[in-house]
């Protein structure tokens, strides 16, 4: 599966105060000397592009080009691949990711492996000895209790503040339990995009509802599907739900979770595939499609 490259630029919440500084003497006035800006080197320059844009492809795809569509069936894998991603470039990680897979093919093979030898082959993405800490530790408390449905633990915080307070630490409780918690809330390294990732893509098929996360083969009637009730921060996992959703006609607010039913003129941009950008935390999928004139300019 072609994995895709996603564009992130962002406008700088705030402008950075210059300083000028000047230096005179009898004979010589020197120029300000003008410190640069401080800015992020993960960000380009807000005057190039001010918006975060991403390529979404058609709504009739049957994939958005996440990794995560591609580990959908293989959990433990899926979890390994967020603790890569996260906080770092899905370009850079996903290489480094699947020569992992290839050395560690296993549950079990991760959860032998030598720290200094993982940490080895991760070193170029950073942090790596956090990760590696946090990829054997799931591997092993992932053979010693395996996520199962029926089972679940606290997350604190997640998905919302003071959930999982009313849960003791290592408590475990059942599906007829309102509380708060996840099958896969006790691994080691599991925070909430690890979490929202999981959800999104693995849930309903831990727990024996459907096939997948699409609600294929649901087994009751009427079946909403694990990803229609996640509110991800992560930016990725917001574009792929704002697809999923206008893949069934709806405009999706990423805040409240609420939806409303796309105009003609969207839907035909969907159908038709392109470019979104980012406003307030949401994805606006473009509905006038650039076309290039002879002059070199270009048009809506």
């Amino acid at each position: 599966m072609e994995l895709r490259a996603h564009c992130v630029t962002e406008a700088l919440a705030t402008p950075t105060k210059s300083i000028c500084s000047e230096r005179t003497n009898a004979a010589i006035v020197k120029p300000p000397r003008l410190k640069p800006p401080k800015a992020s080197p993960y960000f380009f320059s807000p005057l190039l592009q001010p918006e975060s844009c991403l390529p979404f492809p058609p709504t009739e795809f049957p994939a958005f080009g996440l990794v995560q569509e591609q580990l959908a069936h293989d959990p433990f894998k899926l979890l390994i691949a967020t603790i890569f991603l996260n906080r770092t470039r899905g370009g850079v990680a996903l290489p480094v990711l699947f020569r992992v897979f290839d050395y560690y093919p296993t549950v079990e093979a991760m959860a032998a492996a030598d720290l200094s030898d993982l940490v080895s082959m991760i070193r170029c993405l950073g942090f790596q000895n956090q990760r590696a800490k946090k990829c054997i530790g799931l591997a092993q408390t992932w053979l010693a209790w395996p996520p199962t449905r029926d089972k679940r633990y606290r997350k604190l915080h997640y998905p919302c503040r003071m959930d999982g307070r009313d849960i003791a630490e290592n408590e475990c409780i059942g599906d007829d339990d309102p509380r708060v918690a996840w099958e896969i809330a006790h691994l080691p390294g599991v925070g909430a995009y690890s979490l929202d990732s999981w959800r999104i893509f693995c849930r309903d098929e831990l727990r024996g509802v459907a096939k997948d996360w699409k609600g294929s083969d649901a087994m009751e009637p009427g079946f909403v599907p694990e990803w229609k009730s996640v509110l991800p921060q992560d930016k990725e996992l917001r574009a792929y739900l704002t697809w999923m959703w206008l893949k069934e006609g709806w405009v999706w607010d990423r805040e409240t979770g609420k939806r409303t039913r796309g105009s003609e003129k969207l839907m035909r941009a969907a159908r038709r595939g392109g470019v979104a950008h980012e406003e307030n935390g949401n994805w606006i999928l473009e509905t006038s499609p650039v076309k290039k004139v002879a002059n070199g300019l270009t048009v809506g």
